[in-house]
């Protein structure tokens, strides 16, 4: 594969099944939210459309890891992996959003009472665009969380990644035990776009490492070593 275009098909493929899936969950639930609306009391919050398309952007980087040996397999590099990975969780992000906010945008005329919370609610902003961009950040935010997590899995192996696992666990449970967090939430409650934003810059980092990391990644699970043996990683392509 001299271009991107194989490994992007074959990304692509991948993502279709899930992404449709998702598609008539979120649908699922927008239907149970009208059924619901006639038995409520008040403006009421009814629920939210967006869990399904946050969490599978968080699983994404997981169930794409299933192109990785077919790309390479076929004559591909990890470089166009990554590439066509990054471009397509990019597509299906502003999809993801479209499809969010046009439900989100529908609702007022279809239910009856109550309402279906959006995160851009916490903005305290009207403007629809925001509310979009709002849906792309913390979709990019847990997708950024979801590649590092597997991009460490799959270079350390199971057993070194629940070792550097607890030892995350154990530093936040002892900030959030020992450290005085109060300003953060303040932050986080006075200051949400901010602090979305913010969170996005983390997220965006943690893509680039996980590009330096795979483009140089092993072709088997857990195939890297940092310390006893040395760093051992394949030949560059």
């Amino acid at each position: 594969m001299n271009t991107l275009k194989g490994p992007f098909k074959i990304i692509i493929k991948e993502m279709n099944p899930t992404f449709f899936w998702n598609v008539g969950i979120t649908i699922a639930l927008m239907g149970l939210f009208i059924i619901l609306s006639f038995y409520t009391d008040g403006n009421e919050q009814l629920g939210i459309t967006f869990g399904p398309f946050y969490v599978i952007f968080l699983v994404y980087p997981f169930i794409l890891m299933k192109a990785y040996k077919c790309i390479l397999s076929l004559g591909g590099t990890r470089k166009q992996y990554m590439i066509a990975t990054f471009l397509s969780i990019g597509i299906y992000l502003v999809l993801s959003a479209i499809i969010l906010n046009g439900l989100y945008s529908l609702s007022p005329y279809v239910l009856n009472q109550g309402y279906i919370f959006h995160m851009g609610d916490l903005v305290n902003e009207s403007n629809p665009f925001l509310y979009v961009w709002i849906d792309v950040l913390w979709m990019f935010i847990l997708f950024g969380i979801g590649v590092l997590a597997q991009t460490v899995y799959f270079n350390l192996g199971t057993v070194r990644t629940l070792s550097v696992g607890a030892v995350l666990l154990i530093g936040s449970l002892a900030t959030v035990f020992f450290a005085d967090l109060g300003p953060l939430f303040e932050f986080f409650i006075t200051e949400q776009l901010a602090f979305v934003h913010i969170l996005a810059g983390i997220s965006a980092l943690f893509v680039l490492l996980s590009y330096l990391f795979m483009k140089n990644g092993p072709l088997e699970k857990g195939d890297r070593y940092l310390f006893s043996r040395g760093w051992k990683e394949p030949k560059p392509e």
